[in-house]
């Protein structure tokens, strides 16, 4: 009785997943797979959809049809009956995942991978058939571990009846992938660039992000530099690998708009393709004329206002607010002058960017919004200024005297010089901020406009993102309504330090994605510098202010000395095995292991800034160490079995084995080199 009951209920779990026409879903560790068909029962000589979902955990992603610089893209290998086929993965439009210099093209979330299926008219329309699928595919998060799992789909064979919730799901997802336009390219090597020229782009298809379906064809850690032209757009970047033994064919390319739309565009090598002369103020699907520079400014007038908003630019402006808030119930011409130091600064702040943006773009050249934080040493400035407030406003330090007269205390006091300067850096800081309405006024300062609707589309931002400080200063019943001055303006001054605090963390994660653990080692270095100049100024005698002289510059030195990582050489290694372990340990040399696979991001980073360096070669020349590389590119279940021996699911793993020691020392997953060389030679 208690069998029969259990087949009765199997039976009917059974029958409601088939009819519900999906797989059971399948986790493989990181990511969650099934199979969705759009159709309930299809017949001969018919084709339907079906589609992957894969559904991540938390940060997990996997990687897109061109993994870009590491990584491996999906792949579904699939079993079916006699007369059924399944057609090529469609692929959605990717997003970029960049870990140090890698840059890769990854698919997060949740990725809906339709495949069209096809029936042979042959087919026996009174037997059901079964579709069978092996998924492979890389996750990725601090590791890189390789997944797989195999799901199963019956499919009733018959009338036609359509699935109406799967196929809305499949149909939505179908949406998202890009299909071909009328839009042209060509590709060719030009003083040792690939140049792309692109024609024929729908109508507002603005600041399009190229990624080329193969893989070896561009560098794809490389800057990809956006020009205007009269008749279409130009890409000019690295050229990979793939131009080495001579002009490759043909190829595709996605191109992913700023608003999100993409288009596959078929790009031709054996051709050029004429889009006019190079010209700022031509660009694609640009509406010129009174109306579309109106709307931009009315738009940067809106998004400066909501701008103030943003988490990144908060930090700064409660500074401002914090000075206000002393001078209320004070003179009201000292508080209108403060509102116009800090207008005046900010104005000033996005003049000086609108007429950099008009001098590289007379030059051809896109520029981005936020560019200035592309250099790390600005980064690093910043996020030490920030420290540097954080901590005056916890009461630390104070500046008095003549140097505060010259403004090296400024930034949150109430004078005009103070509130100018506060001005000058909430810009620096907002800038890699975009407000909604900000998306299409800055898209048109930087590639569409005149010089001269540039500077009016900045000078509005600027407005709007001052305004509110001068509604207060002219409105006496807004200044009526904030409290007296007393004590709690201390407590909230202290308080505005964490939020100071969290902005200068921002800044120095921002500086460890561009520069790795290198320039995070200067930029605390330089921090500790600066706590020790403050420290020394508060004592008396010229010694301590020797010291805190020199500490303060030392401060100032470090960040200008952070830099992207130079170029790397291959380190000569032997592959790993658990002989060439023993046999080096026999000889009594010590051996270092890489666990490593061509699709580990957190791999390629460690090898470009430590392994594959000189310092390294000669470190492992100096002690004799034996290198060896556990590749596991591809399935190995001995590597597996080895990563499991040290409680490991994925990559990357470093083992040092030194002379003498029964056990290897497992190194960190972020390696440095000095990381490293403690490890050989202590």
């Amino acid at each position: 009785m208690f069998r029969s009951l259990i087949l009765a209920l199997m039976f009917c779990l059974i029958a409601g997943l088939a009819q519900a026409r999906q797989s059971l879903p399948l986790d493989t560790g990181n990511t969650e797979i099934m199979l969705i068909s759009d159709h309930d029962t299809v017949r001969p000589g018919q084709s339907f959809t079906v589609a992957l979902r894969m559904k991540f955990d938390g940060n997990w992603y996997t990687y897109w049809r061109n993994a870009g610089d590491s990584g491996e893209p999906v792949n579904i290998v699939w079993d079916l009956p006699e007369g059924v086929s399944a057609g090529p993965i469609m692929w959605p439009a990717p997003k970029t995942k960049t870990v140090g210099p890698i840059l890769s093209y990854a698919m997060g979330g949740e990725a809906w991978l339709p495949v069209e299926i096809y029936l042979d008219e042959t087919l026996d329309p009174a037997r059901p058939i079964t579709l069978k699928a092996q998924a492979y595919f890389l996750v990725c998060d601090d590791v890189c571990v390789p997944e797989d799992g195999a799901v199963s789909l019956p499919m009733g064979v018959g009338p036609l009846i359509i699935n109406e919730d799967n196929a809305a799901k499949i149909k939505a997802a179908k949406a998202k992938i890009p299909q071909k336009a009328n839009a042209k390219g060509s590709a060719n090597l030009e003083a040792g660039k690939v140049v792309f020229n692109i024609s024929g782009l729908p109508e507002g298809f603005e600041l399009p992000a190229l990624f080329p379906h193969a893989n070896p064809i561009i560098v794809h850690s490389e800057p990809v530099i956006l020009s205007l032209a009269k008749s279409g757009i130009r890409y000019t970047t690295s050229p990979g690998y793939g131009w080495d033994d001579g002009t490759p064919e043909s190829f595709d390319a996605t191109l992913v708009a700023n608003d999100g739309r993409a288009i596959v565009v078929p790009i031709a090598t054996n051709t050029r393709i004429d889009i006019g002369a190079i010209k700022a103020g031509d660009g694609v699907g640009n509406a010129r004329g009174a109306t579309g520079l109106l709307g931009a400014i009315f738009g940067a007038f809106l998004g400066g206002l909501i701008l103030n908003l943003m988490p990144c630019v908060f930090p700064i402006i409660s500074l401002k607010a914090l000075s206000i808030a002393k001078t209320a119930h004070g003179e009201r011409s000292e508080v209108r002058r403060a509102a116009w130091a800090y207008t005046i600064g900010v104005l000033t702040s996005f003049v000086l960017i609108a007429l950099v943006v008009i001098a590289v773009r007379m030059g051809g050249a896109y520029v981005g919004w936020g560019v200035q934080l592309q250099s790390p040493w600005v980064v690093a400035l910043v996020s030490l200024l920030l420290f540097a407030i954080g901590l005056n406003l916890l009461g630390v330090f104070e500046v008095s005297g003549r140097i505060q007269n010259i403004g090296a205390n400024r930034v949150g006091g109430s004078g005009p010089l103070s509130s100018f300067l506060t001005g000058v850096l909430a810009v620096i800081v907002a800038t890699p901020c975009a407000a909604p309405f900000m998306g299409t006024a800055i898209g048109f300062a930087l590639l569409y406009g005149s010089p001269i609707d540039t500077i009016l589309i900045m000078v509005a931002l600027g407005l709007g993102f001052a305004l509110p400080f001068l509604l207060v200063a002219y409105f006496p019943r807004l200044l009526a309504r904030l409290p007296k001055p007393g004590a709690w303006m201390d407590s909230f001054k202290q308080f505005l330090a964490f939020p100071m605090f969290g902005a200068a963390a921002f800044f120095v994660w921002v500086l460890v994605q561009q520069t790795g653990a290198t320039g995070l080692a200067k930029i605390l270095m330089a921090a500790l510098a600066l706590s020790f100049a403050i420290w020394a100024f508060q004592k008396r005698g010229a010694v301590a202010k020797v010291f805190g002289v020199t500490a303060l510059i030392i401060a100032l030195i470090l960040p200008l000395m952070v830099k992207t990582p130079d170029g790397t050489e291959k380190v000569m290694s032997n592959a790993w095995s658990a002989q060439a372990v023993a046999s080096a340990r026999a000889e009594g040399r010590p051996v270092f292991v890489d666990f490593t696979a061509a699709w580990c991001v957190t791999c390629k980073v460690n090898e470009g800034r430590v392994l594959n360096t000189k310092k390294t070669a000669r470190l492992f020349e100096r002690t004799d160490t034996e290198f060896l590389v556990a590749d596991w590119t591809n399935k190995d279940d001995l590597i597996a079995a080895e990563l499991k021996r040290f409680g490991r699911a994925g990559v990357p793993l470093y083992l040092v084995y030194k002379p003498g020691a029964s056990d290897p020392q497992i190194l960190p997953q972020i390696l440095t080199y000095d990381i490293l060389k403690d490890a050989l030679e202590e």
